[in-house]
C-alpha cells in the first residue's frame, strides 16, 4: 500500500509512536473500499476506526442539505424540516449536509402521504414510525454492545480489532433493512383482518367496539429493588417474551408495552379472557416466580396513531393496578358480553382515580 497520500493528507505519520497500528487500520479501511475523503471526515469526527462500519450505515460524503431536499421535491423548506423532526431525528438546520439519496426519497414519501391523507395525519404516522424506529435501533445497538463488546474501542483497545468487528457486524444493516420490510408488509395484512374482524358503529366510523387489556407484574417497584440489573432484565425479557406468545397465539394485537406492563386488544371479549387467564398463569412466569395480575374491559374505543383511546382503556388500566396478583378484573360491560366458561364474581364497588362513581370489579376465572 502506498502510504505517501495518505501520509501529505494527514492520516498517517510513520514518526509517530502508533505509526504500526495506524498502517494496520490504514490498510484494512484501503482494503474495504474507503477514499482519501472520507478518512479524512472520518478522523477529523474521531472515527477513523469506525469508518468501514460507519459508511455501510450511511455515507459521509455526498450528502445533501434538508433545504436543497426541498428544492429537488418542490417543497416548503420548513414542511420537510418539520417532517424530519416528527420523524425523531436530531434538528441540525437546514443547510447541513445530512441527507442521502433514499433519505430525500423517504421526506417524498411523506409529502405523497400528506397529499393523499392531510398533514395531520401524515405527522401522526411520521411520528409512530420516528418511535417505532427509535426503540428497534436501540435495541439494535444495545443487542451489538452486549454481544460483540469489541465494537467498543474503549474495551478491545485496539482499533484494528474494533475496525474488523464493527465493520463485519455492520454487514446486516442492509439485511435488517430487507426484513423490515417484509415484516411491514406482513403486519399490514394482519392490521387489515384486525380491523376487518372488529365491530365498527354505523353512525361513527371512527369508533368501534372492541376488548382491551392491561396485565403487569405484581410489586415491580420493590422487585426491582430486590433485583440486580442482570436479574431485572431477565425478568423483564421472559414477561415480554410470554406476553407476546400468549397474545399472539391467543388471537390479540399487542398495543404497546410500558415498562412493566402490557397492552393487548381482542376483538372477542372470549380471547380477551383467555389470554389474561394464560398471562397469569404462564408456565414461565410461575417457573421464575413472577407475579402477573391483569385489567379488562369492553367497549367504544378509538384507534389512533399506533394508539387506542376512550373510557374501556382508562378502565382497564386502573382495574389492573387494584388487582392481587394472580387476579384477572374485569368491567361490567365486559362481564354481559362474555361467551360461557367464564365465571365472574362481582366484588366491592371501589373508588378508581379518574372515574366520578364507584367501579365493582369482576374477578373472573373458567368456571
Amino acid at each position: 500500500m502506498d502510504l505517501e497520500p495518505l501520509r501529505v493528507a494527514g492520516l498517517y505519520d510513520p514518526a509517530s509512536p502508533g505509526a504500526a497500528e495506524r498502517r494496520d487500520l490504514l490498510e484494512f479501511l484501503v482494503s474495504e473500499g474507503c477514499t482519501v475523503e472520507e478518512m479524512q471526515l472520518a478522523s477529523s469526527r474521531g472515527r477513523l476506526f469506525a469508518l468501514a462500519g460507519d459508511r455501510r450505515i450511511r455515507p459521509l460524503v455526498g450528502l445533501l442539505t434538508l433545504r436543497a431536499a426541498a428544492i429537488r421535491l418542490e417543497a416548503e423548506p420548513e414542511v420537510v424540516l418539520r417532517a424530519w423532526r416528527t420523524f425523531g431525528l436530531p434538528d441540525k438546520g437546514l443547510d447541513l449536509a445530512l441527507l442521502t439519496e433514499p433519505d430525500v426519497e423517504a421526506l417524498g414519501t411523506y409529502l405523497d402521504v400528506r397529499s393523499f391523507l392531510g398533514e395531520e395525519t401524515a405527522l401522526g404516522v411520521s411520528r409512530v414510525v420516528g418511535a417505532a424506529l427509535a426503540r428497534i435501533t436501540e435495541a439494535e445497538t444495545s443487542a451489538m454492545r452486549a454481544g460483540m463488546q469489541v465494537i467498543d474501542v474503549g474495551i478491545s483497545g485496539d482499533e484494528v480489532v474494533t475496525a474488523r468487528a464493527y465493520g463485519q457486524v455492520t454487514q446486516l444493516v442492509p439485511r435488517i433493512g430487507r426484513m423490515l420490510d417484509a415484516m411491514h408488509r406482513q403486519h399490514l395484512e394482519a392490521t387489515r383482518v384486525h380491523f376487518e374482524d372488529i365491530d365498527r358503529e354505523v353512525e361513527d366510523r371512527a369508533a368501534f367496539r372492541c376488548g382491551v387489556g392491561f396485565a403487569d407484574l405484581s410489586g415491580f417497584t420493590r422487585l426491582s429493588q430486590q433485583l440486580t440489573l442482570g436479574e431485572l432484565s431477565q425478568v423483564l425479557t421472559v414477561f415480554e417474551e410470554s406476553a407476546t406468545d400468549t397474545v399472539q397465539a391467543g388471537g390479540g394485537r399487542i398495543v404497546k408495552f410500558l415498562g412493566d406492563a402490557v397492552m393487548w386488544v381482542s376483538a372477542e371479549p372470549g380471547d380477551l379472557v383467555r389470554i389474561a387467564s394464560d398471562l397469569t398463569s404462564h408456565p414461565r412466569a410461575v417457573e421464575h416466580g413472577i407475579d402477573v395480575r391483569a385489567g379488562l374491559a369492553y367497549g367504544r374505543l378509538l384507534a389512533q396513531d399506533g394508539d387506542y383511546f376512550g373510557p374501556p382503556v382508562n378502565l382497564a388500566s386502573r382495574l389492573v393496578a387494584v388487582a392481587e396478583p394472580g387476579q384477572v378484573l374485569a368491567s361490567g360491560e365486559l362481564v354481559e358480553v362474555l361467551p360461557t366458561g367464564w365465571l365472574a364474581v362481582p366484588g366491592l364497588p371501589q373508588q378508581l382515580r379518574g372515574f366520578d362513581d364507584p367501579v365493582t370489579p369482576y374477578t373472573l376465572s373458567s368456571g
